[in-house]
Parts: structure tokens; sequence; C-alpha cells
């Protein structure tokens, strides 16, 4: 018979695939204020985003390339919401996500606050800086939720 023993836990190791897109939600907010703050070079209308955010009033440009920044920052979110709640993300990828949510935060604050300092803070960073403490508040949150239901779902994906 196969059953399982008091405390043992079931091996089922995520796909190559799940893997990978973690790495990359990790590293999402990294890629965002970077790929934003060049884009300037590439693409003129991302210029504007390079305004100083104590410039007021705002140049009219700036909107729609916070537009666009929201939009890509809360699908990231999503994205993020959907791998932190769904079954197959093992307790360990669970463990490190909160982790390196809350790292991201702490360095974008930081980073955020020395901006802030020297008067220097543009509008390319504040997007990806707020996501990246919507994300720390939630993942660890969701994280919590997700590995405290799984003894008591499926064990499909559980470590």
């Amino acid at each position: 018979m196969n059953a399982m023993q008091p405390n043992s836990r079931p091996e089922a190791p995520m796909s190559a695939i799940r893997r990978a897109g973690i790495v990359v939600i990790w590293l999402f907010p990294y890629l965002l204020a970077t790929g934003t703050y060049f884009a300037g070079a590439v693409y003129e209308p991302a210029l504007a985003l390079r305004t100083p955010v104590l410039q007021w009033p705002v140049p009219q440009p700036v909107y729609g390339g916070l537009l666009v920044l929201l939009l890509i920052a809360i699908t990231w979110l999503i994205g993020e919401f959907f791998s932190v709640t769904s079954r197959e993300t093992v307790v360990t990828a669970l463990q490190f996500d909160a982790v390196f949510s809350t790292t991201a935060a702490i360095l974008f604050t930081g980073a955020a606050g020395w901006l802030i300092g020297t008067g220097r803070l543009e509008w390319w960073f504040v997007v990806p800086w707020i996501a990246t403490i919507i994300d720390a508040l939630t993942a660890g949150w969701l994280s919590v939720n997700n590995a405290a239901q799984k003894p008591f779902m499926s064990q499909k994906g559980t470590v």
C-alpha cells in the first residue's frame, strides 16, 4: 500500500517554466524601472517620465507614460497574485517570494528616499516604487494564506 506517513511530505517539483516565470516576476520591478529609464533614449515620449516629481504643474506628456507604466505594473501585480495563490507553487517559492518582495520594497524605498533628498526623484521611478510596496504588503499575506491552506487541499504541488 502506498499510504503517506504522518510526517512525510509529498515531493512534487515545479516545472522549469514555472520556476522561470517566478524568477521573472521577482526581477520585474527592476526591469520595469531600468527599462522605463532607458526608454527615453529610444522613444521620445518616454523622455517625459524623466521630469522631476516636484516640478509643478506636471507636464502634459507625463500622463500618458504614467498610464502605460500603471497598466504594466497592475499586470505584473496580477501575475504575482496568481503565482502566489496557485496551489502548484511550492512553499519554498512562497517564502522566497515574500523575502524578495520585501527586499525589493526596502531597496526601492531607500533609493526613493535618496532621490527625494537630492531633489532628483523622477516620474519613471514612482510607479515601480509604489508597485513594490504593494507587492511586499500583499505577497507575505498571500503566501501565508496559501501555505496555511495547503494541508487542507490537494497535496499536488506542495513540498
